[in-house]
């Protein structure tokens, strides 16, 4: 009998240590995401928006290779992981819309993996047009202040590359952009411009009507700490099955 309730006692201690470390593990898995769990933005792993990224028992499949630029000393940019997924994506697109040029080396990314007769077209408010940048009612100051400072480029970094033929430039406000050339033709699209809440619903409308079915609309910076592109993609996600790539800050659409 004691070498039974020996036993037992031995087992509950180790169930108890086995759920202590389970808990902790979930905790650091989950830490930082209390407002990502209660957001209507939903995780979505990577393999179930493209089996490209379908992974092997050494990790990522060598379809998803790409060419890419690292993010260090880079301003306002994406990160590495970010940028292999943006690329992977370009491989199997023809026409890719970006909004944001900023340095330009997403846009390099893009013409640098996308097919040789890749169309990709990319905007940014050049240093010219920041007096055209309108403000919505709701839209922070700061968050002008940071379109503006994104707004010092007139030349990116796939400037004079061998892929530069594939980029056509577009320099203007957002807004006042007429997507009417791009309509129902775009296979990727990467809303990344301005990020205060008028200008993230406009590009938003505006891609909506340029993706063709089945194409990806991908979002930067789905974050709190950019509440404007937070609160629209949550209104969003009330019509449309946006996801949530975890451990990154894109948010994505497939359209159908």
């Amino acid at each position: 009998m004691l070498y039974f309730l020996g036993a037992l006692s031995l087992a509950l201690a180790a169930a108890a240590i086995f759920a202590l470390r389970y808990g902790l593990r979930e905790r650091r898995r989950r830490k930082g995401r209390p407002f990502f769990d209660s957001h209507p933005v939903k995780p979505l792993a990577l393999e179930k928006l493209d089996p490209i990224f379908t992974v092997t028992e050494h990790g990522p499949s060598l379809e998803s290779e790409v060419l890419l630029v690292g993010d260090v000393g880079s301003y306002a940019s994406t990160s590495t992981t970010e940028a292999w997924i943006l690329g992977a994506l370009a491989k199997k697109a023809s026409c890719i819309f970006e909004f944001g040029t900023c340095t330009g080396r997403t846009t390099y990314i893009f013409a640098r993996n996308a097919p040789e007769n890749a169309r990709i077209g990319t905007i940014t408010l050049g240093p010219d047009d920041v007096e055209t940048y309108k403000a919505g009612a709701e839209d922070p100051e700061g968050w002008t202040k940071e379109a503006i400072a994104e707004s010092q480029y007139t030349d990116f970094l796939y400037t004079g590359t061998p892929v530069a033929s594939k980029v056509t430039q577009i320099f203007g406000d957002s807004k006042a952009f007429d997507e009417t050339p791009w309509l129902g033709a775009c296979d990727l699209i990467f809303v990344d411009g301005a990020h205060a809440y008028s200008y993230v619903k406009s590009d938003t409308e505006k891609a909506l009507r340029m993706i063709r079915p089945g194409g990806v609309i991908v979002w930067h910076d789905f974050s709190p700490a950019c509440p404007g592109v937070w609160k629209y993609l949550g209104e969003l996600a009330a019509t449309h099955p946006v996801g949530h790539i975890a451990g990154t800050r894109l948010a994505v659409l497939r359209a159908v």
